[in-house]
């Protein structure tokens, strides 16, 4: 019986995988794949039936609703509001797409129904039209040797630079002021500007005063006439008179008091000038000179605003979609010894480390921001809500799992897992959220926490370091968590201190011109030299080094873009419109970028083809996401708990009920397209009966009057045969069309998939070293030491796949090390066969191998080792011998092949025709050792899993002989009838490969100095064919598999208690000295001497007024009064006397 995964295929992949037009797609086909087109193909049955029947009666209330759910989602992109600010979808911070009072939840009612089957039907087309596509480029090998470092950040840059000119917008929406400019950019205003702005903004200040002195009168009215009598407050009551009249009515004596006012501030006493401001005066500075303008005190406007953290996962989303077309994340840095991918140095890989980090601290800081946001109460740590954002994240990747039957997204399960940890965080003990320092000591618990479970040996106390290690999946999710185990929590700590950084920064916006712009530049001076000292330092790390490094000091530079993004008002109130849309998806964008690397739609045309696949999988991943969101809102309501829970066990007990039948029928191999056809439409029938039993008639009596009295009269007509039986014949066809075109999208793909053989059809084409010029001049500083006239004298002839489509391409020597990682290659033969062996070693390392040895050593045995990888030659010139080798290998082999070779590389049959009598007892004796030959090759492929190539006989350069016994024995004639009887004896048949030495010989002939050996480049030919064959008998899957240990340590090298303390150490100060970049924040108060802007100091002003703190000290009209006036003073629009302080 075949083995079942837990979800991939039934049968796995297998290293011998077999090519064969008549092969049935779904012969080998994953359980879990099974399940879902059950799933989804009964869904699909059901709202074909229901949106039919709809039609016919003429209501159509159902299907316009289920067209306007895709016209809701994108009419409401634009949709903002305060609400949806703080409550967020998914991401905690990130506004819905979907306004939450248009997409009702789901009812057991007809059109409800229609709606959601509508979105799971469409959300399971997309699906297998990826697996499809999946399915047609899983044959393709990775191309690892193209990534070109300065065509990467070429793309990025222009990337960057073409949306900034293009998209660079107002986070409030609001138009952009534009001013005058000189010819150097400078801003300037002519006098009469400048008056204007002056006078409006006193205008408004008198307006403002007046206001305030208004309800003074009204006030001291009230107070007149509950204290008739008092002559002290009559005397008060006059003299407040007196100054009402003056500033109600005096505009000269107005504007004298707002002078002397201003005048008063600007006679600062010498000695409360800083040491700073002292200089600049000395050397003529203005001293009370500031910035023109301060961003307004409003979220839009606050440091890692949400319109920049969703620019920046689109940064991010773009960066990692030019690294994936450049081949970056399978890219080996060069080596000239053999180094295990651990031991080498990988920048790029480090720096897509520091990515990740970056998105877990957005993750952190999102959630625990809308966790600890003044709106957001007790509901906000509901079960609906965590349902809600599990099910934002996991959704796509879950159904994508089950459809592909991989396991290829563990990056969710990161961030889910972060997110449950933030929710318990802040979930427990959330009375102490809004108290000064038990919610800090809470904090700290959960660091404390965070250390104990991954810097120290507590797994290995409780026994559970071992678990992480049974399984590759446990495995990846330890290691990949371990990464960035900090950067999550350290997000966490800067949302709750992020009030306290905006402040800051708008008080030093609020001062001289010269204080402000130093005390930015040492803060960001200080970051940015931490910045330099880990790019480096631990960045050029080798692998190993890097791994224990990154989770404490990869998020330096998180923290420094973080500041450099704020460091301006100019910057912080605007964002890239189009990286900020493109943010919203970023979620579907990974899943989705997996399977886009290998699909080629414009041959040839590399660029064009980037272009046109990225455009498909965007518009693919907003289809995804509005679908998905439209899915989730419907099942898990908001703030249903009940519902939430329910809808959640239905589906997922449904999906297991569909999995486990999968499995029953794989388990039994009666998988086929009729099976899978009629379960899909015996589950869509009885769905589509019950649920027009329980909605059809209640729909029907909700019709509207007009609809309802056209068919009064004939209620039979209404409900006749043809309204009853059209629908699911209609469903049915349905099916049958989705079912018939998977079928062949499928099977063209599995009969169009390359075969291995077809590595041998390439050829020799000239290769120029002047192609290579630009490379050279960026590595080694200099030009190439020839011209263009002298390149053409200068070529060499490589072999190569001109108009390849099975990816076939020339590996270079670090891929053919990480495709041999933890292999075992054992070649037997004659001297071609050592060649060979000697090419592999070069490609390994060894630039040595296959240098003059002698005769003593040519025809003995050979074994390299490098790093992980083992090769090893047994020489055997005879077919005999051959058979003795293998015999003597597998003797010590058990029936699982544990420890023995993963390929073996054969070939003979030259010395046989030189050393052997042309007789017929001979060549009968022969005809039996060949037959026994195969036998033993086919026992290697079947009993012990091993991939066999046998090595074909190159071409013979008869006239090049060097004795007439070997001319008359071994000329090209007689070696090519050994060949064929080789052939028909079923050696070929009987190898997963075979080397086609002939084919890559036929235009080297001449290149044979002794008639039998060739040149080392021609060996290196027939290394490159074995490589592309290897690659696809073991599938891509396996070489993924194999990157990705390779950056996976062992748990026991990863824990590190010295660094976990110095990081619990910045956690006392960020959570206790509330700084947000963890004490570099207090380097500002070192030019500013009288103005507190110490992160401790600020405390107070940043959360005095914090809504839940101050609701039970004033009403919230007072509340909306202090901050409109706390707006008035912070901007310093409207309070001259600000400007200089």
């Amino acid at each position: 019986m075949p083995q079942i995964n837990a979800v991939g295929g039934g049968r796995g992949i297998h290293p011998l995988r077999h090519h064969a037009d008549n092969l049935d797609p779904f012969d080998d086909i994953a359980p879990s794949t099974v399940a879902m087109i059950i799933f989804f193909g009964s869904i699909i049955f059901a709202t074909v039936g229901m949106a039919t029947r709809d039609w016919l009666v003429g209501d159509k209330r159902a299907i316009s609703a289920a067209l306007k759910a895709h016209s809701t989602i994108s009419s409401s992109t634009n949709y903002s509001s305060k609400k949806d600010y703080a409550d967020a979808d998914g991401e905690s911070r990130s506004r819905s797409d979907i306004k939450p009072q248009i997409i009702q939840q789901w009812e057991p009612t007809f059109v409800s129904t229609v709606v959601l089957f509508s979105q799971i039907g469409f959300l399971g087309i997309i699906l297998f039209v990826i697996y499809s596509l999946d399915k047609s480029s899983s044959d393709k090998p990775i191309s690892m040797a193209g990534f070109d470092e300065d065509e990467f950040v070429f793309w990025i840059l222009v990337i960057l630079l073409y949306t900034y000119f293009v998209s660079w917008k107002r986070n409030d929406g609001k138009p952009e002021h534009r001013r005058n400019r000189t010819l150097d950019g400078a801003h300037v205003q002519d006098d009469a500007t400048q008056t204007s702005h002056t006078t409006t903004s006193r205008s408004k200040m008198k307006e403002k005063i007046r206001q305030r002195t208004i309800e003074m009168a009204s006030l001291r009215q009230r107070v007149e006439d509950g204290n008739r009598g008092d002559g002290a407050s009559s005397q008060g009551s006059d003299l407040s008179k007196r100054l009402e009249e003056v500033l109600l009515t005096d505009d000269t004596v107005f504007d004298t008091i707002l002078d002397t006012i201003d005048d008063d501030i600007q006679s600062k006493d010498e000695s409360e000038l800083g040491l700073l401001e002292k200089g600049s005066k000395f050397l003529g500075f203005n001293v009370y000179g500031q910035f023109r303008r301060i961003c307004d005190v409003k979220q839009e406007n606050d440091v890692l605003n949400r319109s920049q953290t969703l620019e920046w996962k689109g940064l991010l989303s773009v960066i990692m979609l030019v690294y994936q077309y450049n081949m970056g994340e399978y890219y080996q840095p060069f080596s000239n010894e053999y180094e295990s991918s651990l031991k080498r140095v990988h920048v790029y890989d480090n720096l897509a480390k520091a990515a990740m980090t970056s998105l877990l601290f957005l993750t952190g800081y999102n959630h625990t921001y809308y966790f600890n946001h003044p709106s957001n109460t007790n509901r906000v740590f509901k079960l609906s809500r965590v349902l809600q954002v599990c099910m934002r994240i996991n959704l796509l990747a879950v159904f994508m799992c089950l459809v592909l039957g991989k396991t290829n997204y563990g990056v969710c399960l990161i961030h889910t897992s972060w997110f449950l940890f933030i929710w318990a965080m802040m979930h427990i003990g959330h009375s102490m959220n809004y108290d000064k320092y038990l919610f800090r000591l809470k904090l700290l618990g959960a660091a404390v926490c965070i250390f104990l479970f991954w810097d120290c040996n507590i797994s290995r106390v409780v026994k559970i370091n071992g678990a992480w290690e049974a399984s590759q999946t446990s495995w990846e999710w330890y290691c990949a968590s371990y990464l960035h185990h900090w950067s999550a929590f350290i997000g966490a700590i800067f949302a709750i201190n992020q009030p306290i950084a905006s402040l800051q920064l708008r008080k030093l916006e609020s001062l001289n011109l010269l204080s402000n712009t130093f005390a930015k530049t040492l803060l960001s001076g200080t970051l940015l030299v931490l910045a330099l000292t880990w790019a480096a330092g631990p960045l050029r790390k080798t692998a190993t080094v890097y791994n224990v490094c990154h989770p404490y000091f990869g998020i330096i530079p998180t923290l420094l873009l973080v500041n450099l993004r704020n460091v301006s008002c100019s910057l912080r109130e605007h964002h890239i419109e189009m990286l900020s849309w493109l943010g919203k998806y970023s979620l579907e964008i990974f899943i989705l970028h997996h399977h886009a690397s290998n699909i080629v739609l414009i041959s040839g045309y590399p660029r064009c083809n980037f272009l046109a696949i990225s455009m498909i999988l965007i518009f693919t991943a907003r289809l995804l996401h509005n679908t998905t969101s439209v899915i989730r809102h419907m099942l898990l309501p908001a703030n249903e708990e009940e519902k939430c829970c329910k809808n959640t066990v239905v589906c997922s007990g449904g999906i297991m009920i569909l999995y486990a039948a999968a499995c029953i029928l794989t388990w039994t191999e009666t998988v086929s397209l009729g099976t899978i056809s009629t379960i899909t439409m015996i589950v869509g029938i009885l769905l589509y009966q019950v649920l027009t039993e329980m909605t059809w008639s209640d729909y029907r009596g909700t019709a509207p009057k007009l609809k309802k009295n056209q068919f009064e009269d004939d209620e039979e007509a209404e409900e006749g045969s043809t309204t009853k039986v059209s629908p699911p014949l209609l469903a049915t066809l349905s099916i049958y069309l989705l079912g018939y075109a998977l079928y062949q999208a499928v099977s063209t793909s599995s009969m169009h998939s390359c075969n291995p053989n077809h590595a041998n059809k390439g050829r020799w084409v000239p290769l120029s070293a002047c192609l290579a010029r630009t490379k050279l001049d960026r590595n080694f500083n200099k030009m190439n030491y020839f011209g263009p006239t002298q390149s053409t004298l200068n070529t060499t002839e490589q072999w190569a796949w001109p108009e390849n489509t099975c990816g076939f391409h020339y590996h270079s020597k670090t891929e053919l090390q990480l495709k041999l990682q933890e292999k075992r290659i054992v070649l037997i033969g004659d001297s071609s066969v050592r060649n060979l062996y000697h090419s592999l070693c070069r490609f390994a390392g060894d630039l040595t191998a296959g240098g003059y040895e002698g005769t003593s050593t040519s025809h003995s045995d050979a074994s390299a080792l490098f790093g992980s990888t083992s090769l090893e030659f047994k020489w055997a010139p005879l077919s005999v011998d051959i058979i003795t080798k293998i015999k003597g290998m597998t003797v010590s082999l058990p029936t699982a092949s544990e420890g023995g070779p993963d390929v073996i590389i054969a070939g003979g049959g030259v010395w046989d025709k030189l050393h052997l009598e042309n007789t017929d007892e001979v060549r009968s004796s022969q005809e039996v050792t060949i037959k026994t030959l195969a036998s033993e090759l086919k026992s290697l492929r079947k009993k012990f899993g091993v991939s066999v190539v046998w090595f074909v006989p190159p071409i013979i350069n008869t006239v090049a002989l060097n004795s007439d016994e070997k001319r008359a024995q071994i000329s090209e004639g007689n070696v090519d009838e050994m060949r064929r009887m080789y052939a028909e004896l079923g050696v070929l048949q009987s190898a997963s490969f075979v080397l086609d030495g002939p084919k890559f010989t036929q235009d080297r002939v001449l290149d044979s100095f002794d008639g039998v050996h060739y040149p080392k480049h021609v060996y290196d030919a027939g290394s490159q064919i074995v490589l592309n064959a290897l690659g696809h008998l073991w599938g891509v899957d396996a070489n993924k598999s194999f990157i990705a240990r390779s950056y996976l340590p062992a748990t026991r090298s990863l824990i590190n208690p010295y660094l976990g303390m110095m990081m619990l150490c910045f956690v006392l100060i960020g959570l206790f000295y509330f700084d947000g970049y963890f004490g570099v924040g207090y380097l500002a108060q070192f030019f500013v001497k009288k103005v507190s802007l110490s992160p401790s100091e600020l405390y107070k002003d940043a959360f005095d007024h914090h809504p839940a703190i101050a609701q039970d000290q004033i009403s919230k009209e007072e509340y909306t009064e202090v901050q409109e006036h706390e707006s008035i003073g912070l901007t310093g629009r409207s309070s001259s006397s600000l400007r200089r302080r």
